[in-house]
């Protein structure tokens, strides 16, 4: 985590990335542009996450391994659903009709004392669904896809995209960039290469004038675009034609190991001897 962490820094004290102007109507107080990356990170990120998240999947099944009796450890390992097997319609049948899959799951859960098993079943993906997110955004769900597609011999795959920018202006015969306080991919957002950005000028911006009293207008102005630069992991959905999700990968590992250190701490209680 730590190497990705340095590698993640180096690239984005680079400043790999461009704002250019496309547009310009005077009439509306509008700028448009497009955000670029002008140069990708160090591929070999990829291989050091692949590794990171092989790493956290282990422990997971390490974790299932150690509680269960000796003579089950081989079947067990860390059960990871993004459906409701369990779930029942009013007539008592099961919404999802795969046997084998509940078999599976009672196979590598099975000799668990019943409290480890319930704490499990309350960790799975599918569990965000009832509150209207999808599960494949749940940390574990995350992990899992990950670490299918490593398994899979393919590596996976990182983007750029960008945070916490802001648009400064500048001109010849102003003394310093004016800066509107209107931030760009905050929070869990980010811009992605080739986002067009439309920028509506605030209503005092009329108000600005040159040194001899005259306006401005946007198509007198340098638009910069300052921020920082981020790595983006790609994953691809599993269901239909749906986009691959992007997450940004700092807040990726340490809400991963965050996530999978909570859940190894309540494991132990149930780790068993013999």
């Amino acid at each position: 985590m730590i190497d990705i962490q340095q590698e993640a820094l180096r690239y984005a004290s680079s400043n790999p990335y461009s704002f250019t102007r496309i547009r310009w109507p005077d009439s509306k107080n509008e700028i448009w542009g497009r955000f670029r990356i002008t140069e990708q990170p160090n591929p070999v990120i990829a291989s050091m996450l692949s590794d990171f998240i092989h790493n956290l999947r282990s422990a997971l099944d390490y974790v299932i391994v150690a509680c269960s009796p000796k003579r089950l450890r081989y079947k067990a390992s860390f059960p990871i659903l993004f459906e409701d097997i369990f779930a029942k319609d009013r007539d008592g049948n099961f919404v999802v009709n795969n046997t084998k899959l509940r078999d599976s799951f009672e196979t590598v859960v099975k000799g668990l004392h019943p409290k480890a098993r319930a704490f499990i079943i309350s960790l799975q993906p599918y569990h965000l669904e009832n509150l209207g997110i999808s599960a494949h955004l749940n940390v574990l769900g995350i992990i899992s896809r990950l670490e299918n597609t490593d398994k899979h011999r393919q590596l996976i795959t990182i983007g750029c995209g960008g945070q916490d920018f802001f648009l400064n202006f500048t001109m010849r015969d102003l003394p310093k960039p004016i800066r509107f306080n209107q931030p760009l991919g905050t929070g869990t957002q980010f811009l992605k290469d080739n986002t067009v950005i439309p920028y509506r000028l605030p209503p005092d911006f009329n108000r600005i004038t040159r040194p001899n009293g005259s306006s401005i207008k946007p198509s007198d102005m340098d638009v910069h675009l300052v921020g920082t630069t981020k790595i983006l992991v790609k994953i691809a959905r599993r269901e239909g034609n749906k986009p691959t999700d992007d997450f940004l990968l700092d807040s990726l590992i340490i809400d991963a190991i965050a996530d999978v250190r909570a859940i190894l701490r309540q494991l132990e209680f149930f780790v068993v001897s013999k």
